[in-house]
Order: C-alpha cells, then sequence, then structure tokens
C-alpha cells in the first residue's frame, strides 16, 4: 500500500499502457476532451514495455498523484466529466479503492470477470461500437468483486501482481478487498467507454496461481472417498480430485483395506497436500466405513460430492458445478451424464443419454418435484451414482445421508435416497452434454456381485412407498399406479434370470415378497406392507458401493 509516501490529494495520473503508437494517439485524443475538476492537475504518463503490470508498477511509483486511472491502450473515453464523477465517489467514501465502469458483481469460479454470470455496468466493444450493457444497480454506486481490465480508478496505491498477467487486476481487486476496501462500479445513463477492440485471452498458467492462490473467496466442497482394497484405482481417483480447476476443496477419505498398499501410497500424498484427511479401519466392516464416511461434517463446507475409489472425477467437473450453485441459490443438486470406463480406463459410453427423459436431452434447471417424479417414472437413477453429483450441504437430513428414517445404517440405494431427499427441498441442474465424471464397470464392482440387483430392486420397492406416504414426488394414484407398475416389470426379468440361472437364496426370496406385497398394493388403496429388507452377507465384507 502507500506506506510512507506523501500524495498529492489535487493530482489525477492517467496511466496508459501501450504497445502501438497508433493506438495510442486514439486514447490521448478521447483524453483531450475530457473536464479537468478545478483546483486538480492531470498528468498523462503512456508507459511501454513487455510486461503491463510491471509498466504500471513502475508508473505508480513514479507519480505522486493520490488518485490513478489506468487505462488500456484500446480505449477511449467518452463521458467528459467522468474524471469529477470518480473524484466525487472516492471523496464520498474512503473505503472505496477501486472505481469502473464495468465489472463481476460475482466473479466467476474460473476467475474471469468479462465472462461472470453476474456482471454490472456498460461498456461499448469493437470497432463496431457493440454495446454491451451488464445492467445497472437501482443506486448509483453498485459494489463488485472484481472490475474489467479496460478502465479503472483507485485513490490508494498497491502493488500489481506481474506474474499473473491478465488476472493480475482480479488479484488488485482481490488484494483490496483484503485491507477492507470495496471495488464500485458506477451508474451509467449513457456508456462512458469504448474499448475498440474486441479480442480477449487467457493465460492458462496465470489463470491456475490465480484460482490456486486467490481459492478461499470460492465455497468449500468436501470431497469425500470411501476405500478398499483398491490401491490402483483408488490412486486414480485421487489424482482425479487433486486435479480439480476448482481449488477450494477438501478430501475425506476413510479406508478399512485388508492390504497395506492404500496406507503407504498415501504417505507421500499427505506429505504433499494440507487439504487431505486420511483415515485407517483394519477392523472396520464395509458397513462401518460407509457410515464414518457419511457422519464426516466439516461446518466451514457448504458442499459435498462422493468419490467411490474406482471412479473418476473429470478436470472442470467441480468449477463448473459450483458455478451453478453460486448463481441459482435454490438448487440443492447438480448433476451431469457421465461416461462409463472400462477396466483400463477407455471410454466404453455415457449413462443415461438413450433412455432418459426428453426433457433432460439439453442443460436444464429442473423444479425438485419433477425432477423426483422422474427417476420413478422411467424407474431410472438418471442422476447418478455417488460420485456423479455436487450437492448443497444445507439440504440434507442433519447433515446425514438418504431420505427416511429407516434408510439409516446401511441402505442399498443410499445415493438415489439422497437425491430424492435433496429434490424434495430444492432443485436441480442437469448438465446434458458435458460428462464431468466417469463411473468404471468392471468385474469387482459391487452392482456386478451377484444377489445385488435384487437388493437394489427391494430398496426401490421402499422409497416408492415413501414417496407415496409421504406425498412427496408421487402424488396421484395414477403416478403411484404407474410407478408401481413400471417397478413390477423390471423386477419380473430380475427373477427370471435368477431362476435360469439357479439362484433362490435368501435375497431372491425376499423380492419375491416384496413382488407381491407390491401387487397387493395395486388393489388394496395402495398401502404398502413391504417384508423387512434382507442384505445377507453384504454388510460384512469389504464395501457396500
Amino acid at each position: 500500500m502507500d506506506g510512507d509516501r506523501i500524495l498529492d490529494a489535487r493530482k489525477i495520473a492517467i496511466i496508459i499502457y501501450f504497445t502501438d503508437k497508433i493506438f495510442l494517439q486514439e486514447t490521448l485524443e478521447s483524453l483531450q476532451t475530457l473536464n479537468v475538476p478545478e483546483k486538480f492537475f492531470v498528468d498523462i504518463l503512456p508507459v511501454q514495455g513487455e510486461e503491463k503490470f510491471r509498466a504500471y508498477n513502475f508508473a505508480m511509483k513514479e507519480s505522486d498523484a493520490k488518485y490513478k486511472i489506468y487505462l488500456d491502450e484500446n480505449v477511449s473515453i467518452l463521458r467528459k466529466n467522468i474524471l469529477s464523477e470518480i473524484i466525487s465517489v472516492f471523496q464520498s467514501d474512503d473505503k472505496i479503492g477501486i472505481v469502473s465502469t464495468s465489472g463481476a458483481i460475482q466473479l466467476s469460479t474460473h476467475g474471469i470477470a468479462l465472462t461472470s454470470a453476474k456482471r454490472c455496468g456498460k461498456i461499448f466493444l469493437g470497432a463496431e461500437k457493440n454495446l454491451q450493457d451488464f445492467g445497472d444497480d437501482k443506486n448509483s454506486l453498485q459494489e463488485v468483486e472484481v472490475v474489467d481490465d479496460f478502465f479503472l480508478a483507485t485513490q490508494y496505491d498497491f502493488d500489481w501482481r506481474e506474474d499473473l498477467k491478465n488476472f493480475s487486476l482480479a488479484a488488485q481487486c482481490l488484494n483490496f478487498q483484503r485491507e477492507g476496501l470495496k471495488s464500485i462500479v458506477i451508474k451509467q445513463k449513457k456508456t462512458y467507454i469504448w474499448y475498440r477492440q474486441n479480442n480477449f485471452s487467457v493465460d492458462e498458467q496465470a489463470q491456475k496461481i490465480f484460482l490456486e492462490e486467490y481459492k478461499n473467496i470460492f465455497p468449500l466442497v468436501s470431497i469425500i472417498i470411501p476405500t478398499f482394497n483398491r490401491a490402483k484405482y483408488f490412486q486414480l481417483a485421487l489424482e482425479s480430485a487433486l486435479n480439480q480447476t476448482y481449488r477450494n476443496f477438501e478430501i475425506f477419505i476413510t479406508d478399512n483395506s485388508t492390504e497395506d498398499d492404500t496406507e503407504n501410497l498415501m504417505q507421500d500424498y499427505l506429505q504433499k497436500f494440507s487439504n487431505i484427511k486420511y483415515f485407517r479401519h483394519k477392523k472396520f466392516t464395509a458397513n462401518d466405513n460407509w457410515n464414518f464416511a457419511r457422519q464426516y461434517n466439516n461446518p466451514n463446507a457448504e458442499f459435498v460430492n462422493w468419490l467411490m475409489d474406482d471412479d473418476l472425477f473429470y478436470p472442470q467437473k467441480l468449477e463448473k458445478m459450483i458455478e451453478i450453485f453460486r448463481n441459482n441459490p435454490e438448487v440443492s443438486l447438480v448433476t451431469s451424464v457421465r461416461d462409463t470406463i472400462d477396466e483400463l480406463g477407455n471410454i466404453t459410453g455415457k449413462l443415461w443419454t438413450y433412455q432418459r427423459p426428453e426433457l433432460l436431452n439439453h442443460d436444464c434447471k429442473v423444479k425438485g418435484e419433477l425432477a423426483g417424479k422422474l427417476t420413478f417414472v422411467t424407474g431410472l437413477n438418471y442422476i447418478g451414482e455417488p460420485t456423479t453429483p455436487l450437492i448443497r450441504k444445507k439440504f440434507l437430513r442433519d447433515n446425514d445421508l438418504c431420505w427416511s428414517d429407516d434408510e439409516t445404517g446401511f441402505f442399498a440405494l443410499v445415493d438415489l435416497s439422497t437425491w430424492l431427499q435433496l429434490l424434495s427441498q430444492g432443485d436441480m441442474f442437469y448438465f446434458a452434454n458435458d460428462s464431468l465424471s466417469a463411473f468404471r464397470k468392471h468385474s469387482k464392482q459391487v452392482t456386478n456381485l451377484d444377489g445385488n440387483r435384487a437388493i437394489f430392486d427391494v430398496s426401490w420397492a421402499k422409497m416408492i412407498s415413501t414417496a407415496w406416504n409421504k406425498k412427496i414426488f408421487l402424488k396421484s394414484e395414477k403416478e403411484v399406479r404407474e410407478s408401481i407398475l413400471q417397478w413390477i416389470h423390471t423386477v419380473t426379468m430380475v427373477l427370471l434370470k435368477a431362476h435360469d440361472a439357479g439362484q433362490h437364496d435368501e435375497v431372491i426370496i425376499t423380492l419375491e415378497k416384496t413382488l407381491i406385497a407390491m401387487a397387493q398394493a395395486l388393489n388394496n388403496g395402495y398401502k404398502f406392507e413391504l417384508p423387512a429388507r434382507y442384505y445377507g452377507e453384504k454388510t460384512k465384507h469389504g464395501r457396500i458401493s
């Protein structure tokens, strides 16, 4: 900041970084029309060099002006009294550090102000003077998180980040905020600024550094990974979480492996990453491990994403999903289409693009009640496995998974049950075309174990019963009847397949009893009297999901 420097409160420095003298001349001509406030002096300081923000730092430190305006060489100022208005804004509040004509009220998760969803202000862009009107607040001043890189004025001096290139201005605004100073966009009846170019570039390395260093301006996400004897797949899953473009996350790992491979490989990660929490419980059953994971609750984390140890996140998963949440407070769950991959990580398809409701053929926000109803109508978990959605924690039941009290502990469809709980509280956003995660299909996953399909169908019947009894998602007799018939059709195929395979264990017997109870519900006023669910030995061994 200014430190011991004595700055002249009656002086304005206009600092213009230029690379082309013709562009500079157009900017200088626009400055000649400006009205200078009474008793103020204006210094115009064109600067050049290889690095824009190094040049800004040099000019800033050379000038003793209290008020400094930083201009791109392609900017023309159209408002004659802009200097008086800026000085008036600064003098009205010594907590205002930066003034501009456009900016991001809320910076996007990718860190680019110009393409953020919540913006304000006006500007002309390009040679054709295309008006970009982002809207103005009712007040004359709108506080923003980051202003645009075309024009800004300051009344305090902070060193510019020379290493962040076109993210240096965003960092400057956030550094002002750290000192308790505000960035403001002024209200304009007519547009004050014309940026004569319409081309923008992003330095990806600078963007990566910026998002890492300023990650705390975004909400914290808890990534929860339960794992069991899958060190190879687990490491791939962990790396996919660490490689997120969105950086404000923590990783909670609970490991009930009987082998030591996972614990051994974790040692290097724990030394390198302070945001990883790892717990080893050799004597935990699968149910113990699952419940330990689901009980984790960091009160500072607003969002949670599970990551199964054989699945993968794609790099932009959290970035894209958090952006939706930040601009849609009523959304409780964000999900997407996902890739299927094989043992080697080769993409083998997408889920469930060929069976999903037509409504979900494009990116969309769906009312929670309708989104939940679609699962019962289709008989599909189109929302996804635990890895797929990102969820807003405040819509959970006391920060626990599942939808109703009798689903606690072990519940075979804990993922879908949780999605229904969230959809009973808020809306869903669905990415229809961008696969943001990968679901691995392999011989040892739980869905391929003998009897597990029958267990899932028993749990599905329970959710139909819950939906009808609560009159959530299934409100009319037509809706519940359609859902029951859909379930009966699916389960009949499962039982026929089990019969052909000679399978008739306790799990299949439970499914048969459930089928009878569901059929009876069709003729007794939809009163569900389901048998006790039986899971066999599933909770006594390795994993349940």
